[in-house]
């Protein structure tokens, strides 16, 4: 079977239900109306990537783009409820509920327990660190999350504090580098990312290795730099090695960007966004027609968090990317140099760092700059473009530096997090009210509150510009 009709009837379940309310927050957007009672693994497999490339390329990635100002509001709900912050436990209900349900960590551990009983260990290792990643994720964004109890029999699994879930993050990623260099065949053709080249998935895992190390340098300390110049130096190497979402132009298997642009009803509702239009036109960037489309006079220009429209006019997401076949960046060798360069230039200073952001910035056609932490972030923010990690990269090293909206909820910050979702509230005993977690944000297990709505692993909040 051809791997893309595959994919096709899983994407179809997942997103053509969202396209007629509010694009992919829907609640039928992970439900399949048929249930099957018996799904073999390679199904469920193609069911898990389905939903997972709408995890990265869907709401979250919106938020992260309007959050982080490199997209704009400005219709709808994505004026108010994403660019001014007024979110709720709804507004990433279906998105909480995919990381454990159909197509999340339930399904996950079943391909694993299969593939291992079938002594493929390649199998079970790809499975692995789709397990990492999807549960890494979820730290990142919502902090303490339900873990090591939540694919069991428990009916109310407890919440687990979000270091111990980076630490069994990892723990994982290791396993599953073992398991990558046991028996096969692994899925082949089923796996959309690499076609079951186990050595990428070995580069991958290192960069998620990489990755989490830096999300708790705050807390930790120096080491974890340590940690993720170790990691990455195993990591993506080349463009080749990419961890990319599988797409093509049939109609259930286009980028949900694209989706979002064409058939939502709601894509001009988000725009190019100032901050990012003006660090790339400052440096020429090459990368601003993958982006943006240009304004009526023929240059690129985004708006502001206030709303204000510089002289250039504003630009729409109408750039290279807004092709139904472009496979979303998500993992990548971009990501991995410039890991290597923020901790290197942390433990070791600029001439240490410097080779890494040289080798970013000529595989994307820029010249060289002067290897501060101010650079790197910058690079990495631009090239991190539709991505949920930029948003991690803020949290961590406040670059760069962005104006929120006034928004006394969230002590006029731009969110540490979001919400868990109201489902999980409305089901598990355990999880915290909203109320709650404006006091205490993602630090459920201790209680012990830390400044304001945010994650265990970002104790301190980004400073407005002065």
């Amino acid at each position: 079977m051809r791997k893309s009709s595959m994919l096709a009837g899983a994407m179809s379940l997942a997103v053509t239900a969202a396209a007629c309310t509010s694009f992919l927050t829907d609640s039928t957007a992970s439900t399949d109306p048929n249930n099957p009672a018996t799904v073999t693994t390679a199904q469920l497999f193609t069911g898990i990537q389905a939903g997972q490339f709408i995890e990265q390329e869907g709401n979250l990635a919106f938020l992260t783009c309007l959050f982080m100002q490199q997209c704009q509001g400005v219709g709808g709900r994505f004026v108010n409820q994403e660019s001014e912050y007024t979110i709720t436990n709804a507004t990433a209900n279906v998105e909480f509920a995919g990381i454990y349900g159909a197509g999340g960590l339930l399904d996950l551990k079943t391909v694993e327990a299969n593939s291992d009983a079938a002594g493929d260990k390649q199998y079970k290792g790809i499975a692995e660190v789709w397990e990492a990643f999807v549960i890494g994720t979820a730290a990142d964004v919502w902090g303490d999350i339900p873990y090591r109890e939540a694919a069991g029999d428990v009916a109310h699994p407890a919440f687990d504090p979000q270091l111990q879930v980076y630490d069994d993050v990892e723990a994982k990623l290791d396993q599953a580098i073992t398991d990558l260099a046991g028996a096969g065949p692994g899925p082949g053709a089923n796996d959309f990312i690499y076609g079951g080249d186990v050595a990428k998935w070995a580069a991958a895992a290192y960069t998620l290795k990489a990755r989490y190390a830096l999300h708790q340098v705050e807390v930790r300390g120096n080491g974890k730099y340590q940690d993720a110049i170790t990691a990455a130096t195993n990591g993506i190497a080349t463009h080749a090695g990419d961890f990319k979402t599988f797409h093509t132009t049939a109609t259930f298997e286009r980028n949900v960007w694209y989706q979002f642009q064409v058939n939502s009803g709601f894509g001009d509702d988000i725009v190019a966004g100032a901050t990012l239009v003006n660090i790339m036109n400052a440096q020429n960037d090459p990368r601003r027609p993958q982006y943006f489309g240009k304004t009526p006079s023929g240059v690129y220009g985004g708006v502001d968090v206030n709303g204000g429209v510089g002289p250039n006019g504003v630009s729409g997401l109408k750039g290279l990317r807004d092709d139904p076949g472009f496979s979303q960046p998500i993992v990548t060798s971009d990501e991995n140099s410039l890991i290597l360069a923020e901790a290197n230039f942390a433990l070791h200073g600029a001439a240490a760092a410097q080779p890494f952001l040289d080798q970013e910035r000529a595989s994307n056609g820029l010249s060289v700059v002067t290897a501060t932490m101010q650079s790197i972030m910058t690079e990495k923010y631009v090239a991190l473009f539709q991505n949920i990690e930029v948003w991690n990269d803020y949290k961590r090293t406040c670059i760069p530096a962005l104006q929120p909206f006034v928004n006394p909820s969230f002590g006029n910050q731009i969110p540490g997090r979001l919400y868990y979702g109201s489902a999980e509230e409305n089901t598990n005993s355990n999880t915290p009210t909203a109320a709650e977690q404006l006091q205490h944000g993602g630090d459920v297990v201790s209680g012990a509150g830390i400044n304001g709505f945010r994650n265990p692993n970002d104790p301190n909040p980004c400073p407005a510009p002065s």
